[in-house]
């Protein structure tokens, strides 16, 4: 099956990557540029929605039409591209966790982490690779999307109700939980809509859309599809920062999540992808270029290190801002052209 490619899809990876290192690092402190400003970049989390839409997108556009679809070999591809990286940077973290600090959760939180099942429990959702928690969902996402699409092919209106059910399947899970004290399982609705693919499967399915729009060759007569994306981004991250100023709750988290994972999808994130598929704009240009490609193609592993011993390390070099930035770029460069790609390549073929 030919593959098209999408440039300035692999290059909007990098700028999700950074929005995701802003929140996480975010530079603009409250006392300096006030709340409204140090809020709004901390807002910069919906880079992990992004993520999300962009693997529906893609899982759809490779795979929807598959007419001779093989699942073992689709699963390899998948853990190809996201395991052996992942794998070796966990079991470093946990390594070097021991040797430190002479405790890191112990054999068994290991190996939650390594078959990413950490990221069900909300005590363990942050433990080794913090930000791994994201590729519990991916993969979960993944390892369904073929059965998601035998469901669209049979009724095109399953787009809307499998999401739909699944959050509905989250909410019970979380009522029947709730009391049960092991790691927290599914223990909160917060949890659930926040840090599982229950909570976070209407993103995937945004792309999932986008994907199947693209298939029909749909041309509109509006030119302005990136410009409407990147609008809808902004006034959700604004909304967000809105929401900061107020008590937490479980009411402000759930207005928090229809804005993260419904209205920024649909009304940001969709019209975007499809403006830089099918609009020539300076901004797809840019993203489509050779660096930001090489940015893009890198951008897993920076997002997979951002957090952890390589800053750690970095950190007793130099505390400059900057600094750290461009040297966690240099280094996942490097690993993705010496490590991630070699074994992506050696786990497609065996």
């Amino acid at each position: 099956m030919r593959q098209v490619n999408f440039p300035a899809l692999t290059g909007i990876r990098v700028l999700a990557a950074y929005m995701v290192y802003l929140h996480h690092f975010n530079p603009f402190k409250a006392e300096v540029f006030g709340a409204s400003v140090h809020y709004f970049f901390d807002g910069f989390h919906v880079g992990v929605t992004l993520f999300f839409v962009l693997s529906g997108f893609l899982i759809t556009h490779r795979y929807y039409d598959s007419v001779d679809f093989d699942f073992k070999s689709y699963l390899q591809k998948r853990l190809a591209r996201i395991y052996p990286m992942y794998f070796i940077l966990t079991t470093l973290t946990f390594i070097l966790g021991y040797y430190f600090f002479k405790s890191y959760g112990g054999l068994g939180n290991y190996f939650l982490n390594i078959t990413f099942l950490r990221g069900f429990f909300d005590d363990l959702k942050f433990s080794g690779i913090a930000q791994g928690w994201t590729l519990t969902v991916e993969e979960s996402l993944y390892f369904l999307a073929p059965l998601f699409f035998i469901g669209i092919k049979k009724c095109k209106w399953m787009v809307v109700v499998i999401p739909f059910c699944f959050i509905l399947l989250g909410v019970l899970l979380v009522d029947i939980f709730e009391n049960f004290a092991f790691y927290g399982f599914m223990n909160n609705i917060n949890f659930m809509l926040g840090y599982t693919f229950f909570g976070r499967i209407f993103e995937f399915f945004v792309g999932v859309t986008l994907g199947l729009l693209l298939k029909k060759n749909s041309n509109y007569n509006f030119n302005f599809f990136t410009v409407v994306g990147v609008l809808g981004i902004l006034f959700s991250i604004y909304f967000l920062s809105i929401l900061e100023n107020h008590p937490d709750s479980e009411l402000l988290f759930i207005q928090k999540s229809i804005i993260n994972s419904v209205l920024l999808p649909v009304f940001g994130i969709m019209p975007l992808f499809y403006g830089l598929i099918k609009e020539k704009t300076a901004f797809s240009k840019v993203l489509g270029s050779d660096f930001f490609i090489l940015l893009g193609k890198s951008s897993y592993v920076f997002y997979l290190i951002h957090i952890g011993f390589f800053r750690t390390f970095l950190n007793t070099i130099s505390t400059n801002y900057f600094f750290i930035f461009l040297s966690l770029n240099i280094i996942a460069i490097a690993l993705y052209f010496y490590v991630e790609k070699p074994l992506n390549s050696y786990f497609r073929r065996i």
